[in-house]
């Protein structure tokens, strides 16, 4: 299925990070010739010292705030020769921006955070991790190392190697539709992945056959394991390589990678080992309490990964 984003959001927090979230913005909105929406949203809760006088104006405070970065979005679009539609609200920051998502039906969000551990690492990602469980459109978290440099807007973004995971649900089913619309218009190596993690329980009757066979493996001589686990191979490697539309692969030649182990690590591992420019995930859950469920591969991923993650929502 071909995927056109027609509007893209990019949430604007005037961090280091903001030259970064525009550069890909602007890329992906030449590409896709999409719209391109900036915004910001001023924090709802004002932290005031207790020696400030209690006649305080909070209303014209935060009307002031809502101004300036109204402001700053409107210069910043001259700046990059876009025209964009600008966007500022009050509130929870990855509240409001689902909110706007929704309600403005984008397409893609894109937000940055960056590397870290132990508490820095959860307060800046707390609001991307927010986001990755709530927006239902597809959301591309892009990150930077603790040191990085402001750098000013690229034009273009160069993208030559994208890594999807494909465990073949309807999760990662979309998550390659977007991966392939990706490669074809940024004319991108595709690379498909598959991870077997041993006792893992399969879902679908499509490939049930994996988790038997791989059982299967412990209770075979050495010889016996080598030739099922290379027959096993094949067919995961041919069931990849059947996802590419007969129309697509006149200029679609995917890389078909089977792993092993646990999937974000492995994912993790690969991209780096191969470099990639860009990692595509499905989400998983579809309830509230399984969107807010913690410890999913795509949430590890996006909180491990050193290259831009994208994550596909399956709305049913």
């Amino acid at each position: 299925m071909r995927i056109e984003p027609k509007k893209i959001l990019c949430a604007i927090d005037f961090s280091d990070f903001t030259n970064l979230i525009v550069s890909y913005g602007k890329s992906l909105a030449v590409e896709f010739n999409s719209k391109l929406c900036l915004c910001h949203i001023v924090p709802g809760t004002l932290m005031v010292s207790s020696h400030m006088p209690p006649y305080l104006d909070y209303a014209g405070i935060e009307s002031e705030r809502i101004r300036n970065a109204e402001e700053r979005l409107e210069k910043l679009a001259e700046e990059i020769g876009t025209e964009c539609e600008i966007i500022v609200a009050a509130g929870h920051p990855p509240d409001e921006i689902e909110q706007i998502s929704r309600e403005k039906n984008m397409d893609m969000v894109i937000a940055a955070t960056h590397g870290g551990s132990g508490v820095k690492r959860f307060l800046i990602g707390s609001v991307t991790n927010r986001l990755v469980k709530i927006l239902e459109c597809p959301f591309l978290v892009l990150h930077t190392p603790e040191d990085h440099v402001v750098s000013p807007v690229e034009d273009g973004i160069k993208l030559k190697r994208i890594l999807v995971g494909c465990d073949f649900s309807p999760d990662s089913k979309l998550a390659f539709d977007y991966a392939l619309s990706l490669a074809q218009e940024f004319q991108t190596q595709l690379y498909l992945a598959h991870i077997i993690r041993p006792m893992e329980h399969q879902v679908g009757e499509d490939i049930s056959w994996i988790r038997a066979e791989h059982l299967n493996l412990s209770q075979k001589t050495i010889e016996e394991e080598k030739e099922k686990k290379q027959i096993m191979f094949n067919r995961l490697e041919k069931q990849l390589i059947n996802m590419v539309p007969e129309d697509s692969r006149n200029w679609c030649t995917p890389v078909t990678v089977i792993l092993e182990g646990e999937p974000y690590k492995e994912l993790i591992d690969y991209a780096e080992k191969k470099e990639m420019d860009m990692i595509i995930l499905g989400v998983r859950g579809h309830s509230l309490l399984e969107r807010f469920l913690v410890g999913s591969t795509t949430d590890r991923v996006i909180s491990r990964s050193q290259c831009p993650v994208m994550a596909v929502r399956h709305v049913v």
